[in-house]
């Protein structure tokens, strides 16, 4: 029982860390700006499942499937360093992309669910959380892998639940903030996605690469 609290206690503040849904929902508030709280509360309540679904599948079969496929956790840091990239370079040069592309319009149903992308991924089912979930998955071995596996899903479940509703507070940013407060705010969060997305890109450089290559010393 001290096992699995200890390790439940662990894997939350490590997954609230690395997921860090304070950090998404000045993002959220930018996404869904203009929007009810009804269509903002289904976008958190869809990109916390969208996201639960996918750690989930990492943290259960993840390490099976990566081996099989010959894929490294270093390719999921560099890839979704590349995607984080794209998208702090469209909300700097362009922070009402967004918006202008979920008003009504011919093409509305075909419009891109916010909720899929970026939010669930790759801002809180990003290549850091699932190397994370998947780490903290296979950290144990013996009579206590299993409790400890339990005591991590039942963490992230914590974290994405407490997800939902922080997520809905950037609803008051939005507000108080006005049209050229939230340009702003896209501005500097697009500068901090690119600066976020390019660590992501050298640490997956470094893993995948750098350190095979390394000359002995």
């Amino acid at each position: 029982m001290d096992t699995a609290l200890s390790a439940f206690i662990a894997a939350f503040v490590t997954l609230f860390i690395i997921i860090d849904p304070v950090l998404v929902a000045p993002l959220f508030a930018a996404l869904t700006h203009g929007d009810d709280k009804k269509t903002q509360r289904n976008t958190a309540l869809q990109a916390a499942l969208i996201s639960g679904g996918v750690l989930f599948a990492f943290a259960l079969f993840g390490a099976v499937l990566l081996h099989h496929l010959g894929i490294e956790l270093a390719s999921f840091r560099a890839a979704g360093g590349l995607l984080l990239f794209l998208i702090g370079f469209r909300m700097f040069f362009n922070p009402d992309e967004q918006t202008e592309a979920k008003r009504p319009g011919p093409k509305a149903s075909s419009r891109d669910n916010i909720a899929f992308f970026p939010l669930a991924l790759p801002m809180l089912a990003g290549p850091g959380a699932i190397a994370t979930v998947m780490l903290l998955m296979n950290q144990t071995e013996g009579p206590a892998r299993l409790p400890t596996q339990i005591a991590t899903l039942a963490a992230l479940t914590c974290v994405l639940a407490l997800a939902v509703p922080i997520l809905m507070s950037s609803g008051r940013i939005a507000g108080a903030l006005g049209r050229t407060g939230m340009n702003m705010v896209t501005r500097l969060l697009g500068m901090l996605l690119m600066a976020l997305a390019t660590q992501y890109v050298f640490d997956g450089i470094r893993e995948g690469i750098l350190e095979r290559v390394a000359l002995p010393a």
